[in-house]
């Protein structure tokens, strides 16, 4: 059990480090590109590192190999600090695969080594905003800082592969199993409080309070980690009807203060370790896809809409046809993908029934 928690521990820290890095790249473009190149080389990231994890995780599913998934999102996210200095787009991209597989490969891992406790998926899970914040708060600094992640990540290589990696192997455990009302008054709550966050955060919370994003990526990081312990505590189901709710309410009352804001933000956050071991729960043959759904499609689906922001109009103004060719086709996927995911979930609890 030891190892198992150090195995946790070496990718929740890969994970913190991933999401500064991201957080790092895109906040140092910002200061160096022209609009247009920022906001394309956000929908990018967003779309590579979101969009990508359910294939990603349908892919691992079917490989079983989570050494060589893990060990190339690493690499991936070498290369990318590397490819930094000489393209930056193109680094920015690179970045994205790497974080999909990571967060995929990652997540994965933790639910074959999680023993069915909520607070070891919060552990995993609470590192990536903050580091994701952090980054973007040191986007100020000389391009060379990320040469400091870079080796961080370098030196995790070693230690994971040292530890080694769990086998792939699939349960039968019905354990915090959802009826399907409950799934989805959960996504549903889940969804609208997550594109409450977003759309607030893009319209100006991060512009009138300069350390916004901060307060955004620490009170996340404290949401998930009291999160899972919570659950664990006084059941899901329990934990989810106060949180999820509450978060709503908060964030619609933090628009202007920085303190409702930053509790609506960790009681929201606070449920995603929550929904990675249900949606693994319901199909748990499917392990890779369920952390992708958890962790990059519902992210992906909320922040569909912010296309209407008014800081994005100029851009989507020129680039229409394209972006909403983009939006649509991701739709299309996106609810595809959802859609099987719900059949052969179904089929799987009929079947063990």
């Amino acid at each position: 059990m030891q190892t198992d928690k150090k195995i946790i521990y070496s990718w929740a820290i890969a994970h913190g480090i991933n999401d500064w890095v991201a957080g790092f790249m895109l906040a140092y473009a910002s200061n160096t590109m022209q609009n247009t190149q920022i906001v394309t080389a956000l929908i990018l990231y967003a779309l590579l590192a979101f969009g990508g994890q359910l294939p990603i995780g349908m892919w691992l599913d079917k490989n079983k190999n989570l050494k060589a998934f893990g060990i190339n999102a690493l690499l991936l996210l070498i290369g990318a600090c590397a490819l930094f200095f000489i393209q930056p787009l193109l680094a920015i991209c690179v970045a994205g695969i790497a974080s999909a597989l990571l967060h995929v490969t990652g997540g994965c891992i933790c639910l074959m080594l999680h023993k069915n406790k909520f607070s070891l998926l919060g552990i995993f899970t609470a590192p990536g905003v903050a580091g994701l914040a952090i980054g973007g708060f040191c986007g100020s600094l000389p391009v060379y800082s990320i040469l400091i992640p870079m080796l961080l990540v370098i030196g995790l290589l070693v230690i994971i592969i040292k530890n080694g990696f769990p086998v792939y192997k699939v349960t039968a455990s019905q354990n915090n199993i959802p009826d399907s009302h409950d799934m989805i008054m959960i996504l549903l709550l889940f969804m609208m409080c997550l594109r409450s966050f977003l759309f607030d955060l893009l319209n100006g919370f991060a512009i009138n309070y300069p350390y916004g994003l901060l307060v955004a990526g620490l009170s996340a990081f404290t949401g998930k980690w009291i999160g899972g312990f919570m659950a664990d505590a006084i059941g899901w189901k329990k934990w989810l009807l106060f949180s999820l709710p509450a978060a709503f309410i908060l964030l619609q009352i933090g628009h202007n203060n920085v303190l409702a804001f930053g509790f609506g933000v960790a009681c929201l956050q606070s449920s995603v370790p929550v929904t990675l071991q249900l949606l693994y729960s319901s199909a748990p043959q499917y392990p890779a896809t369920a952390a992708a759904l958890s962790l990059g499609t519902i992210i992906a689906i909320s922040g569909l809409p912010l296309y209407a922001s008014e800081n994005l109009q100029h851009v989507f103004a020129h680039n229409r046809i394209a972006y909403s060719g983009i939006g649509l086709v991701s739709i299309i996927g996106i609810l595809a993908a959802l859609a099987w995911y719900f059949f052969i979930s179904r089929k799987w609890v009929k079947t063990a029934a």
